[in-house]
């Protein structure tokens, strides 16, 4: 058991919007070397998730100068859920495709997101120097997905120092869909801004006849798969509007020929790349400005790239027997975030292991990921241990008791 001494809430951040205080975990030791800021999946709370996840591996013993908070989501309704109130980062509708009805994720990805930076801030404030590259944001399923997704968004200031790491276990990429195209295509999200806070204003109305109290829900399993009749296909593409729009001035007979002005190489010049493009997709969901001009072109016409939160080393683990979030979407997301965004990415992938996480292996590998990136040793595990907790996931599912997704 955990020492009752060291568990007690601080007043940090008193997040807004309905976010309770974070339940935060003080190092055992003198010295405070690096905050983990760890994400619960959805219909969980930081109380339920933190004292699991830090008596599964002996964690406080084994990194004692290492400060844990675990925040709570807010209470929102669950559309596919028929909209009983339950903690989720966000609201989406399906595991089966994260892209179903997109527009609902958006309002509780920017409150989110908005939260997530705060506490990043916060713990920076009190660690010193060099201060965001000792801290290190974790996510287990609907927190992997809205903690990866505020990572990518980075923060107001473009030229912020990047954090430590990012650790994800069981998650998905929310937009993903979105951003391969955006990569594989090089069409930018210029309108995207507009499309976005349209569909968030449409969505907020169609449930603004009531709000979010304290009702509480023993059915927000992650077993969703729900099928819907409107998806994000509905919403207009960023390439869509910005192929009308040019079309109809190049053809616009009011144009005069005799001018010099060439929109075809003006785009050329200003056109950043997909990796732009798709940060600053990101950006436009969660209300951020753009990158610019966070990349230039420099005078042999090489590209330079500044985008501080693509510097952040990432693991991804995902167990192979998933039944709630396929294993194939933790690696889509590896993928993407490797390949597509140029990131440092440790993708692990773990048989025999549903929608949960084992001890001996899975949070084993998490230790070295952070021993390797940013000098975090951990203490080695003491005999009285217990081992992995696979098993303990089918119990709670079975009872009820935890409603990670």
């Amino acid at each position: 058991m955990l020492p009752i001494a060291r568990r007690f809430q601080d007043q940090i951040g008193m997040p807004s919007k309905g976010y309770p205080t974070p339940l935060v975990f003080h190092p055992l030791g003198e010295k405070h070397t690096h905050t983990i800021i760890a994400l619960h999946g959805r219909g969980s709370n930081a109380g339920r998730f933190g004292p699991t996840l830090l008596e599964a591996a002996d964690l406080q013993a084994r990194l004692p100068t290492v400060k844990f908070v675990f925040p709570t989501a807010s209470k929102r309704r669950s559309t596919v859920l028929k909209r009983i109130p339950i903690n989720q980062w966000y609201d989406n509708y399906s595991l089966v495709d994260p892209s179903e009805r997109a527009e609902l994720q958006i309002e509780g990805l920017q409150e989110t997101a908005e939260i997530i930076r705060g506490l990043i801030d916060e713990e920076a404030a009190v660690l010193g120097d060099k201060a965001y590259g000792k801290i290190i944001l974790l996510g287990l399923s609907q927190g992997c997905a809205a903690g990866s997704f505020a990572l990518l968004g980075g923060f107001s200031d473009t030229e912020r120092e990047p954090i430590g790491a990012f650790v994800g276990m069981s998650g998905w990429l929310p937009f993903e869909n979105e951003l391969y195209q955006i990569i594989q295509n090089g069409q930018g999200p210029s309108s995207s801004r507009n499309v976005y806070s349209n569909a968030s204003a449409q969505a907020n109305a169609d449930i603004s006849d009531d709000s979010v109290d304290s009702v509480e829900s023993d059915n927000a399993d992650d077993d969703i798969s729900a099928e819907g009749d409107s998806s994000d296909d509905d919403l207009v593409s960023a390439g869509e509007f910005q192929t009308q729009s040019l079309d109809e001035y190049l053809f616009d007979d009011s144009l005069d020929a005799s001018d010099d002005f060439n929109p075809f190489e003006e785009e050329e010049k200003e056109k950043p790349p997909s990796v732009i493009q798709a940060v600053d997709h990101i950006r436009s969901i969660l209300d951020l400005s753009p990158l610019e001009p966070a990349w230039r072109l420099s005078d042999d016409s090489g590209l330079s790239l500044n985008i501080p939160q693509l510097q952040t080393p990432v693991f991804v683990g995902h167990g192979a027997e998933d039944p709630k979030v396929s294993v194939v979407l933790g690696k889509r997301m590896s993928d993407l975030l490797s390949t597509g965004l140029g990131m440092d990415v440790t993708w692990r992938s773990y048989d025999g292991l549903g929608h949960w996480y084992r001890v001996e292996d899975e949070l084993e590998d998490i230790l070295d990921f952070l021993q390797h990136h940013v000098g975090l040793v951990a203490l080695p595990r003491s005999s009285s241990s217990h081992g992995g907790i696979a098993g303990i996931e089918d119990e709670e599912d079975e009872e009820g008791e935890e409603d990670e997704d």
